[in-house]
């Protein structure tokens, strides 16, 4: 167990061993421990259930007079909220047991009460929560129906006991707007919803900006007048959405804080005068979009802004905050986010994550220019950095340049490359992109003797102009070919032999994946792929019946000119329609996790795919186990991809085990390799 300073007493918490560190200053910190961790199995192998485990600890604040500290633990599998006097340790207490768990919580500017959200029962709707932390007593804000959804949208110290609040217990589809005491659950009504999915309030609470998506994925930005009235204020291109949104009113109540992409290519960090529309640039990247923006809490001013490069890049915006990002980025690395702050914002809550480790939340202290650990999130085998990634550039075969993070294998050097199995894994969906953070993905690989090589294709978002030109349209159908060209650059410069690469992509990366092996001269000896893309049509079509805004935007990807046109690029994406034949072995999963890929379309063209001689399995995962990592491998997949990679590149593989407790698996097509598998651990297949 590593600690970094302070003063350590220990006490017990349900389920795990919770450390806290009274500092000089009086603030708390947080460490964890993995006593009741499945412990690595032997040798380099780190154990799945090691690996794909929820937080041991998430979340951490502090109050803003920083007299207190808060997290959420886990504790018989769900994430509670823990509370601590910065002054005494032993005082830490357990305020929540909520079998759905605390989604997200934030201090009220008093430092009175801590206003929390949990998932609904139907995991559809959430629910907030006023604590007080002094008495303890625990209010909802709004009625206790499962089906009425409660989103807290702002705090504000010129509302000390206050908290504005979402309810659509009117009308389903449409949240209004109240005001409600934190410590009776009164409420007053504010504002009616006509139709916004988004408001902007000011610091006395009142909306002074609605934003409403219209079904061609545009949006209109409308400014609320005290009298009821409302005003046009602005319209944003549907291409143009993603990089506009609000960021803050400032405490007058005359400047709005926003990203804007309106008329460029990416979106830039600016200011806007609500009383005489003046707006000014205040932070700009050329060639990428900013990202993040941090703010005084209590005046409001902006600190500080970065934008996504191959890692984060932050620019301060103030002179004297220039020694905290440079003690941030030395200390813990680009990738880190301020989550909290003291009013007086001399110490902070930063999160950070980088490839080799998992994320640990720490604490920063102006004053004494030093940062130490607040907790880790996972336990200390996780920790030491046993994964090593370095950033690379790919060029494809048309010259436009790929960036991707090589991991190398356990006990391999970045510097010298070494012939060994490779796996390479693509972006899941449009708009995302591989990131230089943790990933427990690659430690699962590195460890079982594979080096790993994460590519964003042609497609992947928030990586800068460059790549959003080549983004959408027939630049689609660029991705398979980036696959290739990025195992055979890998094979190149010596990282993967000719015959030993494999890949890995789940959603609309499957899609890439299976048109990748259905071209010629391919260098993949395997793959897996989990919930793949198999007909656009059908999965778009998914998306636009539950949400005709998010059908559009989908649809607007492939062709912003006529639905035709758009209809012909999805039909030439989908693997369905492949005309090609698979030498490769493949593995296909399917869950029932992820409703927008149907099992007729895998189950049809797994079958298409071994008529033509593949070698191919379709294993169907039906259970409620849970995505800790969104659009990555769920548990359930990892431990059967483990098996098929073992014997397709011959890295080490785990015994099953129980992984697949409460797990119905079935194989419509092939499945002869996992079916004495699975039957000598006992788990019964069909």
């Amino acid at each position: 167990m590593r600690f970094k300073s302070g003063f350590f007493l220990s006490i017990f918490l349900p389920g795990i061993l919770v450390l806290l560190a009274a500092c000089k200053d009086k603030t708390a910190s947080v460490s964890k421990i993995d006593a009741k961790l499945a412990p690595p199995a032997q040798g380099t192998v780190l154990a799945r259930k090691l690996l794909f485990q929820p937080p041991v600890q998430f979340q951490g604040r502090i109050s803003p007079n920083g007299a207190k500290v808060s997290w959420l633990s886990n504790v018989d599998g769900a994430l509670n909220l823990f509370v601590a006097d910065a002054s005494d340790p032993l005082s830490a207490r357990q305020f929540t047991r909520v079998s759905q768990g605390v989604a997200v919580h934030e201090w009220s500017p008093n430092s009175a009460f801590i206003l929390f959200t949990t998932h609904a029962k139907n995991k559809h709707n959430h629910k907030t929560f006023s604590l007080n932390i002094y008495s303890g007593e625990i209010v909802p804000l709004g009625p206790k129906q499962e089906q009425i959804n409660i989103s807290l949208q702002k705090v504000s110290r010129n509302w000390p006991n206050t908290a504005l609040v979402e309810i659509n217990d009117r009308d389903p589809n449409w949240g209004d707007l109240y005001r409600i005491n934190l410590n009776t659950g009164k409420r007053k009504l504010i504002r009616k919803n006509p139709g916004f999915s988004k408001w902007v309030a000011d610091d006395d609470l009142n909306p002074r900006i609605g934003i409403k998506e219209n079904p061609d994925s545009t949006a209109d930005w409308i400014l609320l007048l005290d009298d009821g009235q409302m005003r046009p204020f602005f319209h944003v291109k549907a291409n143009e959405r993603r990089g506009t949104r609000p960021l803050r009113i400032d405490p007058t109540g005359t400047v709005l804080y926003f990203l804007d992409q309106r008329g460029r290519d990416h979106s830039v960090f600016a200011s806007l005068n609500l009383v005489n529309g003046r707006i000014e640039v205040l932070g700009e990247a050329a060639g990428f979009s900013v990202q993040r923006v941090v703010f005084h809490p209590v005046t409001g001013m902006p600190l500080a802004w970065s934008y996504n490069a191959d890692v984060p890049k932050w620019v301060a915006l103030t002179q004297d905050f220039q020694p905290v990002l440079d003690l941030a980025i030395r200390e813990v690395g680009p990738n880190f986010q301020v989550l909290a702050s003291t009013s007086d914002m001399m110490r902070m809550v930063l999160y950070s994550s980088h490839p080799d480790k998992p994320g640990k939340y720490s604490l920063l202290e102006r004053n004494r220019q030093n940062i130490s650990t607040f907790f880790e999130t996972a336990p200390d085998a996780l920790s030491s950095g046993k994964s090593r990634t370095i950033i690379v550039d790919i060029p494809a075969r048309d010259g436009f340049l790929l960036t991707g993070y090589l991991s190398p294998a356990t006990g391999l050097d970045p510097d010298k490359p070494k012939k060994g199995p490779l796996v390479v894994l693509p972006q899941p969906w449009p708009g995302s992109r591989m990131t230089y953070s943790y990933d427990p993905q690659i430690q699962w690989m590195n460890s079982r003797g594979y080096s790993v090589l994460e590519v964003n294709t042609r497609g992947a978002g928030n990586m800068g102009v460059e790549y959003d030109n080549q983004s959408t349209g027939q630049y689609l159908k660029h991705a398979p070919n980036d696959l290739i060209d990025s195992a055979n650059w890998a094979i190149a410069a010596g990282w993967a032999g000719s015959d030993n690469v494999a890949s890995i992509g789940t959603g609309f990366g499957g899609l890439n994946v299976l048109q990748a092996l259905a071209q010629t001269n391919n260098p993949f000896a395997c793959a897996v792929t989990l919930d793949a893309v198999i007909n656009v049509t059908n999965t778009f079509d998914w998306l636009s019946r539950r949400k005709s805004q998010s059908g559009s935007r989908v649809w607007a990807l492939l062709s912003q000119t006529s639905r035709q046109a758009a209809q012909e690029l999805a039909d030439s994406l989908s693997p369905i329609y492949q005309t090609g034949t698979i030498n490769a072995s493949l593995l296909m999963l399917h869950s029932n996790r992820m409703p927008r890929v149907s099992l007729p379309d895998s189950l049809q063209y797994a079958e298409q795919a071994k008529a033509k001689g593949t070698e191919v399995t379709l294993a169907v995962l039906e259970g409620e186990f849970e995505a800790w990592y969104e659009n990555k491998l769920i548990a359930p997949a990892l431990t059967l991809s483990e098996s098929f990679l073992a014997e397709c590149l011959g890295g080490a593989a785990e015994p099953i085990g129980d992984d697949l407790s409460g797990v119905n698996v079935s194989f419509p097509v092939g499945g002869e390799h996992f079916k004495p598998l699975l039957s000598s651990t006992g788990k019964s297949s069909r």
